[in-house]
């Protein structure tokens, strides 16, 4: 059995800028405060948060839309990887960022939730809004 997350959330720049940071591991590890290692080509292999997690990207559709296979050690043995889709929507503040994530392992969902949030999406918006000196963008799950 396997579980799903998925929320939206407001960044205050452009998707070409939150897919550029993706993408670049010298900024991934930025917003991150982990080193991050990224061949960023469909097909290339990441890992971030020290190897924690690892994957392959799949899909990069410029500025748009990013999929990826995506697992972290603590994943069963055995077990699929998960596959994590990013989709980018500009709006008049800067960029809403769906995440949807599928075949999580059983139990394990909840913790990747409060993981994306604390140690990849508050970070991110607070990286972002430091560059633009914006305040007033929230994330909502």
């Amino acid at each position: 059995m396997t579980e799903s997350i998925q929320f939206s959330f407001d960044l205050p720049v452009s998707p070409e800028r939150v897919y550029r940071a993706w993408f670049d591991p010298y900024e991934h590890s930025r917003f991150t405060g982990s080193p991050a290692e990224i061949d960023a080509r469909v097909g290339g292999a990441f890992k971030t948060r020290d190897g924690y997690i690892q994957g392959e990207t799949l899909v990069m559709t410029p500025y748009s839309h990013i999929v990826q296979s995506w697992r972290t050690r603590d994943f069963p043995a055995g077990s699929p990887d998960s596959q994590l889709d990013l989709e980018l929507e500009p709006t008049c503040l800067g960029t809403q960022v769906h995440l949807a994530q599928d075949n999580i392992p059983d139990g394990q969902s909840g913790r990747y939730l409060e993981e994306w949030e604390g140690q990849y999406f508050r970070p991110m918006l607070n990286y972002f809004e430091a560059l633009v000196g914006d305040s007033a963008v929230d994330i909502e799950g």
